[in-house]
């Protein structure tokens, strides 16, 4: 009688080196896959953060600025000098005063006017950013107390706050007949884009997740101007 022997089919080792290497490719594209998207979602969300500390930072400092009345911080500089402002990171970078009646008190009783004082300031974040603080001090009906301190945004690189003066000072228009004409001329408000009731802002932010340096990581530059008490808009110098 005769026996026949079967033989199982097996793999070779080629075949398996073949398999084991297309496999750990399969991984390696997946693995960059996935972590790509991750990248993405981050950066996508770090930019959302961004957007949304533009939007408090101009929210609450346009808000301040067209209710107040004075401008007590910054003084104001020559507009051939604004190109020599440095950038703030740190410290009082503007203060605004505002004043109200209260009709609830009898005049000429001193609570008649209420006073409110508003500070903006800059504090240096462990990422070498800085974060925005609102300060608000004063006796206004419906404000949180005698003090009261906000943080408004974070991610701030640079920022910058000025006003001009409404016609800067030249010595050499000086005319003998007319000493003081060009101090009592003014250019019109609405060309020349100055004075003291127009407040421009230039500043920077970055993404917080990112390790770079913050000069590398900036996000988003803005450049424009509040005005006090509802002045003429719309200008920039």
């Amino acid at each position: 009688m005769n026996k026949y022997i079967k033989r199982q089919k097996a793999f070779t080792l080629m075949e398996i080196i073949i398999v084991a290497g297309l496999f750990v490719f399969l991984m390696l594209v997946i693995y960059k896959l996935f972590f790509a998207e991750v990248r993405t979602i981050k950066t996508a969300l770090e930019h959302i953060g961004v957007n949304e500390s533009a939007r408090r930072f101009f929210a609450h400092m346009g808000n301040d600025i067209r209710n107040a009345n004075w401008v007590e911080y910054p003084v104001q500089t020559n507009r051939q000098t604004v190109d020599k402002l440095m950038y703030e990171s740190e410290g009082k970078v503007l203060v605004l005063r505002r004043q109200v009646l209260d009709f609830a008190v009898k005049p000429p009783a001193p609570d008649f006017l209420r006073e409110e004082i508003i500070e903006y300031q800059l504090r240096k974040s462990s990422d070498g950013t800085s974060d925005l603080y609102r300060i608000a001090r004063g006796d206004i009906p419906g404000t949180p107390g005698k003090q009261h301190e906000k943080k408004v945004c974070d991610g701030i690189r640079e920022l910058l706050i000025f006003t001009t003066n409404r016609k800067p000072v030249n010595l050499k228009s000086f005319a003998p007949s007319l000493p003081f004409k060009s101090l009592i001329t003014p250019e019109p408000y609405e060309l020349d884009g100055t004075g003291p009731y127009l407040i421009h802002v230039s500043a920077s932010f970055v993404r917080k997740g990112d390790q770079r340096d913050s000069a590398e990581r900036v996000a988003h530059r803005v450049r424009t101007c509040f005005n006090v008490r509802g002045k003429l808009n719309g200008v920039h110098p």
